[in-house]
């Protein structure tokens, strides 16, 4: 199954300050959605994003008054956490990817957890795993 394009919220004004985040950093390789939901304070939401470049894994922060862009160098990375949630089913157990780790040489990580949709529903196909496994 093919991912869905990837869309903002906010689109017309997010869009523009991702394009400037994103000059220089490669070709588009994957993205996940991370959450989206209403805004506590402002009317409208609030929504995480994760996208994959050829040499930059960017986390997009959306909400109705701001835009929060972190751009992590993949040439700075040097080690990738996967956390797996068991998982006992009726007779045997399986394990489930749950939160991923990135550490980069900077000092700096990023946590990028798997959508609370895709727990429910393993059968929607999502970018977080595609994401993951391209990252290393």
């Amino acid at each position: 199954m093919e991912q869905e394009p990837f869309r903002m919220y906010m689109r017309d004004v997010a869009h523009s300050a991702y394009s400037e985040a994103i000059t220089g950093a490669g070709q588009f390789l994957a993205w996940y959605r991370e959450y989206r939901e209403p805004a506590e304070i402002e009317k409208g939401y609030s929504e995480l994003d994760w996208v994959l470049t050829e040499k930059a894994l960017l986390r997009i922060q959306v909400s109705p008054s701001s835009i929060e862009i972190s751009t992590f160098l993949l040439s700075k990375l040097i080690r990738v956490t996967r956390n797996y949630k068991i998982v006992q089913k009726q007779d045997h157990y399986e394990h489930v990817l749950n939160r991923v780790v990135a550490k980069f040489n900077n000092g700096e990580a990023c946590e990028m957890m798997r959508p609370l949709e895709d727990i429910i529903n393993k059968e929607q196909t999502s970018g977080f795993s595609h994401l993951v496994s391209l990252l290393g």
